[in-house]
């Protein structure tokens, strides 16, 4: 009897382990811990030469990550580099809508300059998964910039990428997070949303963002891209985070982009 009550016993834990283990079991598209989602950039190495380090960066749900490919992993034909993001913060909720970009800058092996660069911007279709994005490969569309692109113009000393953000159909939202990316290099900002409405005359309110320091990979030059995302869940629909970006056209110092 003792036996036949340890075997009950021990067939009870399996029943409730397996219970438990279900929801790991699932599709392979699904994030391992719970909660999160991916982003995965599948980079393609095969037109770069003579390049020392990959700056791979990336910015989702309001927040931001830095990753860099050195040694082996530059020597294949591709390499993939994964993000992982917290799907709720203080700020937003990732949802099927919202959206993210992600670049690669390939640096000089001899200088640490960027040589070249290649960014996608897309749409977080898995909010409890993975996202995957191809890098430096295809052609050149509105939302990628294809294969590497080589950047020559002349160097912009210190700008301000001037984000404005159109609120006449929320403006009720609080707070919004504001990230800005040019050459690899991050800026954010949480504001007070209705203290800005308050200074605007049409529902617009401006954010400036001072690049005074050069970038690790180089100079700010004309035809560099530089993105900007704002995040907040009162901007839903249609979109808890939205990102817009464009290449910088002149040596000016105030660079402009509508972020909604």
């Amino acid at each position: 009897m003792q036996q036949s009550r340890d075997v009950r016993i021990a067939l009870l834990f399996f029943s409730v382990a397996l219970v438990f283990s279900l929801p790991l079991l699932g599709s392979s598209n699904k994030a391992i811990a719970a909660g999160t989602f991916t982003i995965e950039a599948k980079i393609n190495l095969q037109n770069l030469s003579d390049v020392g380090k990959l700056k791979v960066v990336t910015s989702a749900n309001g927040d931001t990550q830095v990753k860099n490919v050195t040694g082996n992993d530059l020597k294949s034909k591709s390499t993939t580099v994964s993000f992982r993001f917290n799907q709720k913060n203080n700020i937003v909720t990732a949802g099927g809508r919202d959206e993210f970009f992600t670049c690669a800058y390939a640096l000089d092996a001899n200088t640490n300059q960027m040589k070249s660069y290649s960014c996608v911007e897309g749409n977080i279709e898995q909010a409890d998964g993975k996202n995957t994005v191809n890098i430096g490969s295809g052609a050149k569309k509105t939302l990628s910039t294809g294969s590497f692109q080589e950047v020559s113009g002349a160097e912009i000393k210190n700008p301000t990428l001037r984000i404005a953000i159109p609120l006449s159909d929320r403006k009720d939202v609080k707070e919004i997070k504001v990230v800005t990316m040019i050459k690899g290099e991050f800026q954010s900002k949480t504001i007070d949303a209705q203290k800005l409405l308050k200074q605007s005359k049409d529902n617009t309110i401006i954010v400036p963002f001072p690049y005074d320091k050069q970038p690790e990979t180089g100079p700010i030059q004309v035809g560099d891209l530089f993105f900007a995302c704002v995040s907040a869940d009162e901007l839903n629909p249609p979109e808890g985070t939205e990102c817009e970006h464009r290449e910088t056209s002149h040596t000016g110092h105030i660079h402009n982009l509508v972020a909604r």
